[in-house]
């Protein structure tokens, strides 16, 4: 969704850049998909790949499997600035109840983006991420229409929309991003069943699974709604 985002997989590495220069969990970061990988040569790669200080990057690590990686990076003066649950859905699951007044819609209309992209922005602000950033992840319009990509809207009765949740559609799993309410209306359940919603959409559209990152906020929403942890992730950056 960023015109000028690059992706590259290389010997079992997995670079992304965005257009901030933030070491942000869904820009700039690294993660090693081969474990025999050596770190030496993961931080060779993502060196020359990011060309120096100028854009900071993150190394993501899962717990188990990157012991090493994670030794390495704590060697080298890197910080671990998050601990977090990876959480996983495999059945359909059951819709919670939400206030009354609400309604839960799929984004279809580019009509609806900007009130979708100012959800994102107000919730992420809770969570350390600038509100005049989020913008940024979502400029190219068609990319977050395309059909690989579902998003659901907590809609009142007078259109307002205050919650969102978005599924990548991928094949036999399905990735869930992008959770979130405005402050002024959480507790009424809404996040809750956007997320349910588009993760149900995911598993009837052929996923065995849908995946997950969580926040500490967001990590017990999930658990009560059926998600359950099957590793740690851990974002390290100088």
């Amino acid at each position: 969704w960023q015109p000028a985002a690059k992706l590259l997989e290389l010997n079992g590495v997995l670079l992304h850049q965005g257009t901030l220069p933030l070491p942000l969990p869904h820009q700039n970061c690294v993660i090693r998909l081969d474990a025999s990988v050596k770190p030496e040569l993961l931080l060779q790669q993502a060196d020359a790949f990011y060309g120096g200080s100028a854009n900071p990057y993150a190394i993501i690590t899962m717990s188990r499997q990157d012991l090493d990686l994670d030794a390495c990076l704590d060697a080298q003066g890197f910080t671990a600035h998050a601990d977090l649950p990876a959480m996983l859905a495999d059945t359909p699951l059951a819709m919670p109840a939400t206030a009354p007044g609400w309604r839960i819609d799929l984004l279809t209309e580019a009509t609806d983006l900007p009130a979708f992209v100012t959800v994102c922005a107000k919730a992420y602000a809770t969570l350390g991420l600038p509100e005049f950033m989020t913008p940024g992840f979502f400029v190219k319009a068609e990319g977050l229409l395309a059909p690989d990509v579902s998003i659901a809207l907590a809609r009142n009765g007078q259109g307002q929309v205050a919650a969102t949740a978005m599924v990548l559609h991928t094949g036999e799993v399905a990735g869930l991003y992008w959770v979130g309410t405005l402050p002024e209306a959480r507790g009424a359940g809404l996040a809750s069943a956007c997320t349910v919603a588009v993760t149900n959409l995911a598993m009837e559209r052929g996923a065995h699974g849908v995946t997950l990152q969580a926040t500490h906020l967001g990590e017990p929403t999930y658990r009560r709604i059926g998600f359950r942890e099957y590793g740690r992730m851990t974002r390290w950056s100088r």
